[in-house]
């Protein structure tokens, strides 16, 4: 910690954003041609040959580092060869943020016809993180990591080739990446300790953001976890519990002409009422959260979410706003906590009903420095047990 306090690096970072990261190796590169195209080719274990006059972009297209070259297409236009841009390396940086699937795959279609073997890689400070295994299951893209990077710029930029007046940025900003890297592999939840516990010192570091995302994906997956077994056994072809998606969009998405083409482009399955728990986590509003929807008729999800202090129930529906007065017995008895919600609190609400736009409406109860990761674990599971055998209450 001390470390990072006194390095540079760090105020020059921003906080360790993304695009200073970029900034570096694109300096690198431009600077040292041969000593970059060796990092890269060792680093991701590029078999082919570097293309002829290739070059180094960064923020291209929404992508932060890419490696493209000119190909002829074998077309003239007016007396001149006409060439088009291809890939030869996309690298994305995840140094504020976890590696998302969604993103990853939508940046897989902005070269598509144009990437014949082109390397995809992340570069992510968080080692381990919930829906890693999609990483080498269902993408093109490999997952490297920030003291992977400092170990091949140092075997690859030694002394001998690196100019007097940049030896000493180099080295700084290894030994920050590797300063980096050992504080977030520090960074495991226990379940015994209060749900609301910061980590000290981190927003002087400014890494309290993703300190926040980290320790609400590993609450998500502990949920994901719990659930599995216990739902599993219920009547069912599909799987019960997935983790990392429960965009209502998707969930809900089912009478539209392009219903088909959102759920394939989101791996989401077919969603019945009762038929999955949906968990993701990620940030609103600067502040951390963690959500289980479970659908429960064809237009309707009911929503467990933990964000900061509040425990909350709600409805996700569209025009929910104007249909409060014509809930189900099921929806009323969610919204009033009338089963489930923090320990020691069954039947009690902090709050009114809240709106949010026009198709979300809460309530919540106070998460107390009392409550721990696991009383929230145990709470967002009673409530979604409860909710999955309640299918004759809608």
């Amino acid at each position: 910690m001390n470390e990072l306090k006194e390095s540079p690096m760090l105020y020059l970072s921003g906080g360790s954003k993304e695009l200073f990261h970029s900034n570096f190796l694109y300096w690198l590169g431009m600077n040292y041609r041969d000593s970059f195209q060796q990092l890269m080719t060792k680093m991701y274990c590029i078999n082919a040959p570097w293309p002829e006059g290739w070059t180094i972009r960064r923020e291209y297209r929404h992508m932060d580092l890419c490696i493209t070259y000119k190909k002829e297409t074998g077309i003239t236009r007016k007396k001149k060869t006409v060439s088009e841009e291809c890939a030869f390396i996309i690298v994305e940086n995840k140094v504020k943020s976890l590696p998302d699937l969604i993103q990853l795959r939508r940046y897989e279609k902005v070269y598509e016809g144009h990437d014949d073997g082109c390397t995809y890689a992340v570069l992510s400070l968080i080692k381990d993180f919930p829906g890693q295994k999609f990483m080498n299951e269902d993408t093109r893209w490999q997952l490297h990591h920030y003291d992977e990077l400092a170990k091949f710029i140092r075997e690859c930029c030694p002394d001998d080739v690196i100019l007097t007046e940049h030896r000493l940025y180099i080295h700084d900003y290894c030994q920050f990446v590797e300063n980096l890297s050992k504080l977030a592999e520090g960074w495991i939840i226990e379940e015994q300790l209060s749900f609301l516990s910061p980590c000290e010192n981190l927003h002087e570091l400014r890494l309290n953001d993703i300190y926040e995302k980290v320790r609400y994906a590993q609450t998500a997956a502990l949920l994901a976890e719990r659930l599995k077994p216990i739902l599993d056994n219920m009547d069912s072809e599909e799987e019960k519990v997935v983790l990392g998606m429960s965009n209502t969009d998707v969930i809900l998405r089912r009478g539209r002409e392009d219903a088909d083409e959102i759920l394939a482009f989101y791996s989401c399955p077919q969603a019945k009422p009762f038929g999955q728990v949906f968990i993701s986590n990620g940030m609103s509003h600067g502040v951390g959260l963690v959500e289980a929807k479970i659908k429960i008729t064809e237009d309707c999800c009911l929503v467990i979410q933990v964000q900061g202090n509040h425990y909350c129930h709600a409805i996700e529906r569209e025009n929910i706003f104007e249909k409060t007065g014509k809930l189900s017995m099921l929806q009323l008895m969610f919204m009033n906590f009338g089963f489930g919600g923090l320990k020691e609190r069954l039947a009690e609400a902090d709050s009114e009903i809240c709106h949010y736009k026009t198709g979300f409406v809460y309530r919540w109860q106070k998460v107390l420095p009392s409550h721990t990761v696991a009383d929230i674990i145990d709470a967002m599971s009673t409530d979604i047990i409860e909710i999955m055998y309640q299918r004759g209450s809608v």
